[in-house]
């Protein structure tokens, strides 16, 4: 299955990925003091298992988003298949995001309908944002795991090489 295409670049995705984990930080500190911080009772253990529990079902979800990349064809000119690995890569990015941000906005919705204060942005938030970072910096592990992909049959996408020049 083939990831909808987003026409970019390397430095765009660096830049989407940065100011999407820049955002996320500052969303959670900020709702974190608008709901009294820590002064609210700590929330039962059930309701951790469950939060830090979805932060580990989003992380799984996105180690896999790499391997619905179909592999590019080998024939294709090597600008046109480092375009389109750059724009396969930059879809993913964009799926992983929203794998990774689920569990936090369910985090967001606990605080706002409980009386735990921010304890539940901060169960799900610093481990999120640590999963979030991870998976969505166009890092040269995952710009590696979706050129192994792109690659599988025969193309040079030089996908990690257009993060690396950049």
């Amino acid at each position: 299955m083939r990831s909808v295409e987003y026409e970019s670049s390397p430095a765009e995705v660096r830049q989407f990925a940065l100011v999407q984990i820049a955002v996320t930080a500052v969303f959670l500190v900020l709702l974190f003091f608008m709901f009294g911080g820590s002064d609210a009772d700590y929330p039962p253990i059930w309701l951790v298992v469950v939060l830090v529990a979805l932060v580990g079902a989003g992380s799984f979800l996105s180690e896999r988003v790499w391997l619905s990349a179909s592999p590019l064809p080998a024939d294709a000119g090597p600008d046109e298949l480092r375009g389109e690995a750059v724009n396969i890569f930059a879809a993913q990015t964009v799926r992983k995001l929203m794998y990774c941000e689920a569990p936090i906005l369910i985090a967001v919705v606990v605080t706002f309908t409980s009386g735990y204060g921010g304890w539940p942005l901060v169960v799900t938030g610093f481990p999120g944002l640590l999963v979030l970072t991870w998976e969505v910096w166009p890092s040269l592990r995952n710009t590696s795991l979706t050129a192994a992909m792109l690659d599988s049959q025969g193309a040079e996408s030089q996908l990690v090489e257009s993060f690396l020049e950049s």
